[in-house]
């Protein structure tokens, strides 16, 4: 009878070190080969929202500079801001594919009508939270806030044409990332009110002392 040596036997254990470590790496292999792809598409989603808000945020920064050219006149057309030369209204002619469908000037406008009450200007209260209304001590204020626009989709046509102070996607469908509150792409609005908003907001943050 052969004796096994003890080289023999560390070869062995070395050997089945060896498999173990194939079997492992090959689950993890499966693993990743499932996991990833979703984590990424995930990430490449949450990015395509991001630039939409983006691009919607870009369309309201040039219907502000439209209203201050003509008069606080809304504009009626995304054309109408997109041949403005002098001045220009909107970066690189603003000729935008929607980042959700991929397809050129595939906006929806939004008019002011279609911006529901949520957008309105919120009571101002003294730090105490008594409105300043019925405090006769004079105690420093906060500007009002206005709330998010909040969008009536039944006056915001695919269809409508004429005076606008925001564009929405032309899709619907569960977002990534929430815009105002709302959670469905055929929701979410971003009006020329709240560009007003946000400029308010950081102005009144850097008068603080």
């Amino acid at each position: 009878m052969s004796r096994t040596t003890s080289s023999e036997r560390s070869g062995g254990q070395e050997g089945f070190t060896l498999a173990a470590l194939i079997v492992i790496l090959t689950i993890i292999l499966i693993v990743i080969a499932y996991t990833v792809p979703a984590q990424w598409s995930m990430v490449m989603k949450r990015e395509r929202d991001r630039q939409t808000i983006f691009l919607m945020k870009q369309y309201a920064r040039g219907i502000l500079r439209w209203q201050q050219k003509h008069n606080n006149t809304a504009p009626t057309s995304l054309q109408q801001m997109q041949d403005a030369r002098k001045p220009l209204m909107l970066r690189n002619g603003g000729k935008w594919p929607c980042p959700l469908t991929g397809k050129e000037d595939d906006w929806i406008l939004v008019p002011a009508q279609a911006v529901m009450p949520g957008g309105q200007v919120a009571p101002v209260t003294t730090p105490n939270g008594r409105n300043p209304a019925t405090n006769p001590q004079p105690q420093p204020q906060p500007a009002g806030a206005r709330q998010p626009s909040k969008l009536n989709k039944d006056l915001s046509p695919k269809d409508y044409v004429g005076p606008f102070v925001g564009v929405r996607p032309n899709a619907a469908g569960r977002s990534f990332i929430a815009l105002n509150g709302a959670e469905d792409y055929s929701e979410w609005v971003y009006t020329v009110m709240d560009l007003q908003q946000e400029i308010a907001m950081r102005q009144a943050a850097m008068a603080q002392p």
